[in-house]
């Protein structure tokens, strides 16, 4: 009988060695349903543009940067609008690299195609730019995570980029970034690690 999985400790990491949640698909995947959940644009919920995308998920896997932009845009607002807090600011869910339209993961790809072979989401690359777009099953899926302590910290931040980070384009994203981190972006060498 032919196993599906390989097993045995060749694939078993050793136990000295912490588990790096980075290097789960199903981690990426998680936070990426939510972004697209509580950020997306109805109907859908869908996210247009891979540079959208990819600014959004930046804002969520690095709180410090995120409170750094929601100050920014909200400050001199009326009413005195609620900014969000980092309770970390040195924290970083999941690090990116520096690459031609700023933050980016090269594991996007496997990202989506892990979400699309599951009909979690679907890509429609008929638009220009391209929509990721969740499914029946990836909204039930993505509630449920919404719903989930453990998955707090990232529904906050995704609640945080609503009317504000949520509603811009993946280029005034881009430009955004540019403009307020300078040193830890726009400066930085092409595949150079994005460090707070």
């Amino acid at each position: 009988m032919k196993m599906p999985h390989k097993i045995g400790s060749k694939v078993v990491p050793p136990l000295h060695r912490a588990w790096d949640p980075d290097d789960s698909v199903d981690f990426h995947a998680s936070r990426l349903l939510l972004l697209i959940h509580l950020c997306g644009q109805s109907p859908g919920p869908y996210i247009e543009g891979r540079t959208k995308f990819a600014k959004l998920d930046f804002f969520l896997r690095y709180p410090g940067f995120l409170e750094r932009a929601h100050a920014a845009l909200l400050s001199g607002r009326a009413g005195r609008p609620e900014v969000f807090v980092a309770p970390d600011t040195s924290e970083i869910e999941a690090p990116m690299v520096r690459y031609r339209y700023g933050p980016w993961d090269h594991r996007y790809r496997q990202f989506l195609s892990f979400l699309t072979a599951r009909g979690l989401a679907t890509i429609t690359v008929s638009h220009t730019p391209e929509r990721v777009k969740l499914t029946a099953a990836g909204k039930a899926t993505a509630a449920r995570l919404t719903a989930m302590e453990q998955f707090q910290p990232l529904v906050q931040r995704c609640r945080a980029m609503q009317g504000n980070l949520a509603d811009m384009s993946g280029t005034d994203l881009k430009n955004l970034i540019y403009d307020l981190f300078p040193d830890e972006v726009g400066n930085a060498t092409f595949h150079q690690e994005i460090r707070p």
